[in-house]
């Protein structure tokens, strides 16, 4: 799960991870997104491609953050809201 406030976010990742690891890589990684809903974009990759994403998503200078990390959906949905809130009310002004 990650925070992001840009509409293309897709494009910009996938950009980005094939100029770090190719574009065979980025086709492995498999990334789609799951849900983008009120700057809360979730995605989904291949276990084996993980680190790369991670790394990736670092190296986009601030414009994501990585919230959570689950080894399937249905644990990351359960915790969502919680995850939110907590980002939300760390980030207040």
């Amino acid at each position: 799960m990650y925070h992001n406030n840009n509409g293309n976010a897709l494009d910009i990742i996938k950009e980005r991870y094939a100029e770090k690891f190719g574009t065979a890589d980025v086709e492995k990684a498999s990334l789609k997104v799951i849900s983008d809903e009120n700057e809360f974009l979730t995605l989904q990759c291949n276990l084996s491609c993980c680190r790369h994403l991670l790394e990736t998503l670092a190296s986009l200078d601030g414009k994501f953050v990585a919230l959570n990390m689950s080894g399937t959906l249905k644990a990351l949905r359960s915790r969502q809201g919680e995850i939110k809130k907590s980002f939300i009310a760390r980030n207040r002004y």
